[in-house]
């Protein structure tokens, strides 16, 4: 990195004073020395070369400097009122380094060790300053790219807003996985998924900024594509990426098609992996819930170095989550939480055999024949459950970089990781009248006492041994770049190259096929030793069924699928130096991307043999992308001293695809300077995203799924269209078929941002920003059986999609992709940061994060009417967007003394109103507030010692009730199940 990533290369020391007398040249503004100004700095950077890029920024000073000089060097933290000169000396002072002002303007880092080879036969004033080429004046003086534009900039200076977590941010928060980290970010709302989803989870962590589906938000590493989940996955599996080897995560909370193509509708999360990295680091983490379960642990090694022309990074490290159970939380200790003021949710498949005779009775089995069914003939299937997914992951990402020449720097990456996640289900249920090929037991069945066909048994099979969920990954990721300076143009090209490889394995499943042949007429089913077929005794009490029947019955299925990405990119930047109004930059570029992916299941899955896993048929689809792209910063004005500008920003991509077409997509920008106090900022952009190969492509699969039937209700009754008859009230999973279609069209947006950031020059050290945003979507892709059902139900529409019996049961519901939809959300984000004066007890700073919903209106594709989800809790098992709070921020205050650091966090989110399943009625869900501390001294043991404390959830704040909740009765994407969390790390370095 070149003062703030290796951007151009380690520059030698001796091309310095050529680049600042072309840049002085080409109209730096000079301004006489004049008694000079007392500023307030905060630079808390532990490298030298982020500490001088923070310094320029604080002091609006350009700077220029090599990172061979910088680059292994670290640096003090420097808070509170100093010149600029004294402020330069403290950051300087242990480094043997020197600095100089040129033409009162720009300062100038060098060495006055210089090289024998540089130093013959010249002056002692032409070796006393460094020398930089032409062309590299953008990499020191404006600081490094940022997501969300291809030109290098000052964070503070974009028309978006950016979120930025540091590698402090990341330490403090104690999260040991980036989808713990980002689930309490405000702007992180709705279905991300994580360990905390057992059940319809599998072992990945997805995040989705605005409430939109994760396939909305765009996934980078270093600011470049990777591979999605194995498992045909719509986004990046955030627990393939190691937090350890994490530099810092910057989060774009604006469209971005026109920088990066598809899938920026919501934002874009950028994972900065770290480089400059100097010794060696051992470290430990154990974390455990106050209830003795939930047990961490990580360890990591790391080790880096800096050489002359180059430097190497090593990270590598173990990660162990163990589970919490259900059962061991009493939120969710049980599917009936009336007694918590919610409904009973529990299973009418039951261990004793629940028979629902010809005439409608229903009678459950019991050691003296049956009785009639009642109310409290219910299941409760959360007694058996994992809550948190235990997951284990192994990881080593590596970087080498070097230089090839004085103006062309080479960067490698690679990336090797193995997780797995196992989940604990309940006993797979059985639903013989509901299944994807319908069961019956035969009149003449030996275990059949009525004498007449039962089309309708339900039983849970707790003879079988445990019903386990296996997911194992396997991710590799490797990347080269080579970038340098070519008359006056930055210019990069990159290879980038990404797999992920899943399993997922679902043990003790029922042998469909065989249940059939083993319920049908005696005839057909004579005994093992005769026909090979061993009646079963699904009609009776529990324990009915015999071993030798579980041996028949019993089997597991298996899915095995990866998606690799392959890309080549090509970008070049440069400065447009004669503008009318000052500086402005330029920069364009060409990608190339290949994308495939596939899953496979084994045979009885595809054959649709298996009940109590999904049924599906294989998945495989590939396309090419070619997309060419041009952005452009812009000053359209500004006054003598340049304090007061505006400044536009534009850019375009157009993006072929091989499968569906082309999208051309702009973006345009406002950044209005008021003053060193006031910024204005605003910006507009289309956006797309292409439909993703598991949505053209997926096979047709079948599950069952949880829906909410508006005809279980008697009030609908003869009201509603589709309601002809009241359904059976005790069912609340359904026979679902989804599947790929090849149609589909790309998602579209538009996006409309606007703010303003203060920072008060009375008050030095405060930072506060608010922005209002919009984003409308059309062409929805969606695959919702609950929006059928309930467009069914209120107008009788999609009567070939929803099939009911004639009972008026839902028997069966075809939901395949269609695009289907449109969304419109409206909110706020605020931030602020403040940093107290210095004191002799020490440093003090607070810093809060908040997002506002005003709207986050849905509209169904057939013109049926919108709906407000702000505010609103519709969990993803009934295929809703999951919690979309009204409010959500976190607070934070810091405090650091010496070799102490202290800190305290708070994050709320408001209150969320759902519906009461089975009913009209709806309820609120509670307001959710927890306090996390972390203390931390450092030891004087070799290169420090470290050792941390920390609690997350101090006062032990119980997740609120969700009664229509299918995961232990909360949103476990927005609240949490574990409680207090007490934990420590202990880092040594050396």
């Amino acid at each position: 990195m070149l003062a703030a990533s290796r951007a151009t290369g380690f520059i030698a020391q001796g091309i310095v004073s050529a680049w600042l007398a072309i840049s002085i040249a080409f109209g730096w503004t000079q301004h006489a020395a004049a008694a000079e100004p007392v500023r307030h700095y905060d630079i808390r950077e532990s490298s030298l070369s982020a500490a001088l890029i923070q310094f320029s920024r604080q002091s609006n000073t350009p700077i220029v400097f090599s990172d061979r000089l910088t680059g292994h060097l670290s640096a003090p933290t420097l808070v509170g009122e100093l010149t600029r000169d004294d402020a330069l000396d403290r950051l300087l002072a242990e480094s043997e380094l020197n600095w100089e002002l040129i033409d009162e303007r720009i300062v100038a880092i060098y060495s006055s060790d210089c090289p024998q080879e540089r130093c013959e036969g010249t002056t002692p004033a032409a070796v006393a300053l460094p020398i930089y080429e032409p062309g590299m004046e953008q990499t020191y003086v404006y600081g490094s790219r940022l997501t969300g534009s291809r030109i290098r900039r000052d964070p503070n200076r974009f028309s978006a807003p950016v979120e930025v977590y540091a590698r402090s941010d990341i330490e403090r928060s104690g999260a040991q996985t980036l989808g713990e980290l980002l689930r309490f970010v405000p702007a992180v709302i709705g279905n991300s998924t994580s360990t905390a989803i057992s059940n319809g989870g599998d072992g990945t962590a997805t995040v989705t900024l605005r409430g939109l589906p994760a396939s909305n938000t765009l996934i980078l590493i270093n600011g470049r594509r990777i591979a999605n989940d194995g498992l045909a996955g719509e986004s990046v599996d955030l627990n393939s990426i190691s937090p350890a080897a994490v530099e810092r995560v910057e989060i774009l909370k604006d469209g971005a098609s026109a920088i990066y193509g598809s899938d920026a509708i919501a934002g874009v999360v950028n994972i900065i992996m770290k480089r400059d990295f100097h010794g060696f680091l051992a470290e430990t983490y154990v974390g455990e819930s106050s209830r003795g379960d939930l047990t961490t642990t990580t360890q990591t090694l790391q080790y880096g170095n800096s050489f002359r022309d180059g430097g190497v990074f090593i990270s590598a490290t173990h990660y162990e989550q163990e589970p919490l159970f259900s059962r061991d939380r009493s939120v969710s200790a049980s599917a009936d939480t009336r007694r918590l003021g919610g409904t009973d949710l529990r299973s009418s498949a039951t261990p004793d055999a629940r028979v629902v005779l010809p005439d409608g009775r229903a009678l459950i089995a019991d050691g003296n024949g049956y009785r009639p069914a009642g109310s409290e003939d219910l299941f409760n299937y959360q007694a058996f459950t994992s809550a948190v997914v235990p997951l284990r992951r192994s990881s080593v990402y590596a970087s080498l970089t070097r230089d090839l020449s004085e103006q062309v720097t080479t960067l490698l990456e690679a990336t090797y990781l193995q997780t797995s996640a196992r989940a604990t289900l309940a006993p797979t249920p059985i639903f013989t009248g509901f299944e994807q090929m319908p069961l019956s037991v035969a009149a003449d069945n030996i275990y059949n006492d009525f004498d007449q066909e039962i089309t309708d048994v339900r039983r849970r099979l707790v003879e079988f041994p445990g019903r386990m969920q296996q997911n194992e990954s396997r991710v590799a990721r490797l990347s080269a770049i080579v970038e340098g300076l070519y008359a006056d143009w930055h210019w990069d090209i990159g290879v980038n190259w990404s797999r992920s490889e899943a399993t997922e394995t679902v043990t003790n499943l029922v042998d469909a096929d065989r249940l059939r042949r083993a319920l049908g007429p005696a005839s057909g089913c004579r005994g093992a030793e005769v026909d090979g077929c061993v009646p079963v005794d699904l009609m009776g009490p529990v324990g009915s069924i015999t071993d030798e029947q579980v041996d028949y019955l019993r089997l597991d299925g298996r899915t095995r699928g990866d998606t690799t990405l392959s890309s080549a990119a090509l970008n070049l930047s440069n400065a447009l130096l004669n503008l009318p109004a000052g500086r402005g930059d330029l920069a364009l570029g060409v990608e190339f991307r290949h994308e495939s992916t596939s899953k496979l299941p084994d045979e009885r899955l595809a054959s649709i043999g298996t009940i109590g896993a999904t049924n599906f048929q294989p998945t495989r689809g590939d396309r090419k992308i070619l997309e060419l792209y041009g952005e452009s910063r812009i000053p359209l004005w500004s006054n003598a001293s340049g304090g007061r500008n505006l400044q536009l920003e534009a850019a375009l991509r157009h993006s072929a695809y091989s499968d569906f077409g082309s999208s051309t997509n702009p973006k345009i920008g406002l950044k209005l300077q008021l003053g060193p106090s006031l910024t204005l900022r605003g910006g507009y952009a289309m956006g797309f995203r292409a439909p993703s190969l598991n949505e053209l492509y997926e096979g047709n699969s079948e599950q069952q799924a949880f829906i909410a039937d508006p005809c279980t209700i008697a009030a609908n009754v003869g009201q509603l269209p589709g309601c002809t008859q009241l359904a059976d009230a005790s069912r609340n999973q359904f026979l679902t078929v989804k599947g790929g279609n090849p149609d589909l069209n790309p998602e579209t947006s538009t996006s409309v941002s606007g703010g303003a950031i203060w920072t008060p020059v009375v008050l030095p050290g405060l930072r506060v920003s608010l922005d209002f945003f919009e984003i409308r979507q059309e062409d929805v892709v969606s695959s919702s059986a609950q929006t059928l059902v309930d467009r069914n139900a209120a107008t009788g529409a999609f009567g070939e999609q929803v099939n009911r019996d004639a009972r008026g049961n839902l028997t069966r519901v075809t939901a395949r992709n269609i695009n289907f939809g449109k969304r419109r959300v409206r909110g706020a984000d605020l931030s602020l940061a403040y940093y107290f004066p210095d004191q002799p007890w020490g440093q003090v700073s607070v810093t809060g994060t908040g997002a506002w919903i005003h709207e986050y209106l849905s509209q169904p594709g057939d013109g049926g009417p919108d709906v407000d989800l702000a505010g609103t809790f519709v969990d993803e098992a009934s295929e809703g967007l999951g919690g979309i709070p009204e409010w959500k921020g976190q607070l934070g205050l810091r405090w650091k003394r010496e070799r102490w650091l202290a800190s305290y966090d708070i994050h709320h989110v408001s209150a969320l109103d759902e519906t009461v399943p089975r009913t009209t009625e709806t309820r609120e869900i509670d307001s959710w507030t927890v306090h996390d501390m972390q203390v931390s001294y450092v030891f004087d043991v070799l290169s420090g010692l470290r050792l941390t404390l920390g609690v997350d959830n101090l006062f032990d704040q119980a997740a609120p009730l969700a009664a229509s909740a299918f995961n232990d009765n909360i949103d476990a994407r927005t609240h949490e199940l574990k409680g207090r969390f007490w934990y420590t790390r202990i880092s040594q370095r050396f």
